[in-house]
């Protein structure tokens, strides 16, 4: 499935990993790094944790833990407090804060699952830990070690064809997009070098589930792109048996190759359908979509910096524009990308 001849770089252009990326085993290394450092997780009552006035949550079993962003947006949920608007940091010291939020969990009488692990070694947590997560006391994770363990199982002598454009964990999920060494040549008139590949996205914290997703890349910008109909196995966070993720996987990566054959057909007839005012179509395409409005004067400026008024170029645009987003609005934008490519010729891009 995947060749295993590295290809002459191409310049490095907004990927913040080098061609030709990063191996499966450095990979497994960095999410193995991560993994050593959890905790184990602790199903305790809301009543039992306790807010400190240096603005760490004491939390029975973990010790005093710092809240991520994302931790600190559920707990705002489930206490019901606007945190950025009652209790951002230059309207409100911590130890203001705390007895606010422990009279909330006294009054509380939910009971969670607690996900935390230990501080990294750069001194970036003033607590004895990290609390990650707030999730349901049913919640039997997928973690991202589990899934690269079976991937390599999985792709047992097929590894070294594959390298790994992109790797992202913030506090909210993680995403690593995989590529081929095959290199496929989209370009009309002139060489347009791309890869086809995978992205696998997951969340450890109740973010979203695991996800693998068919994707190319654009080697000449380092765009990404969710190839249309590209869901290869979507799988959420419970109890299964032993052998179901290794066998979703298995048969995840066996439909790729149809899905690569059937994005490549798409984009090279993307790249016939003309637009006569590519501005006029960008205007309609941002407006059409809430996510792509905080971004529209940034798909505008992608799209002059690589004109070509086709509905590949339209589409290039967005995949460009994403890259200065976090990863999960970018992925969110590559989605949106590969519904539009795939739009018969002529058809509005916003319908």
């Amino acid at each position: 499935m995947f060749a295993s001849v590295v290809p002459s770089a191409v310049p490095h252009v907004l990927s913040h990993i080098p061609e030709p990326g990063l191996s499966y085993d450095e990979v497994l290394e960095q999410v193995t790094k991560r993994a050593d450092l959890a905790l184990p997780d602790q199903v305790v009552p809301l009543s039992q944790l306790r807010a400190t006035n240096d603005g760490l949550i004491e939390v029975p079993g973990l010790g005093s833990l710092d809240l991520t962003v994302w931790s600190r947006r559920q707990l705002a949920s489930l206490l019901g407090i606007r945190w950025d608007r009652w209790f951002a940091s230059e309207i409100i010291a911590p130890a203001d804060r705390a007895p606010e939020i422990n009279r909330r969990f006294h009054a509380s009488g939910e009971t969670w699952k607690i996900r935390a692990r230990r501080p990294t070694s750069d001194g970036s947590s003033a607590g004895s830990g990290v609390l990650r997560a707030f999730v349901s006391p049913t919640y039997t994770p997928i973690d991202d070690l589990h899934v690269f363990e079976t991937l390599g199982v999985v792709l047992a002598g097929q590894l070294d064809g594959i390298r790994f454009a992109r790797t992202d964990v913030t506090a909210e999920s993680s995403q690593y997009a995989a590529v081929s060494l095959d290199e496929v040549d989209l370009g009309v008139g002139k060489a347009d070098r791309h890869r086809n590949g995978f992205l696998l996205a997951n969340s450890e914290v109740g973010s979203r589930a695991l996800a693998f997703l068919s994707w190319i890349w654009r080697l000449v910008c380092t765009n990404g792109l969710v190839a249309p109909e590209s869901r290869l196995l979507r799988l959420i966070h419970r109890r299964r048996r032993n052998g179901v993720l290794q066998a979703r996987v298995a048969e995840a990566m066996k439909l790729l190759p149809e899905t690569w054959k059937r994005t490549e057909t798409v984009l090279r007839r993307a790249r016939q359908d003309r637009e006569n005012d590519p501005g006029a179509a960008l205007q309609v395409l941002v407006e059409s979509h809430p996510q792509l409005r905080p971004i529209a004067g940034t798909v505008h400026d992608a799209y002059e910096a690589d004109p070509e008024p086709t509905r590949f170029g339209i589409v290039q645009a967005l995949t460009r524009a994403a890259q200065g987003l976090s990863p999960e609005r970018r992925l969110e934008v590559e989605k949106i990308a590969g519904t539009i490519v795939a739009r018969a010729p002529n058809e509005e891009v916003s319908s």
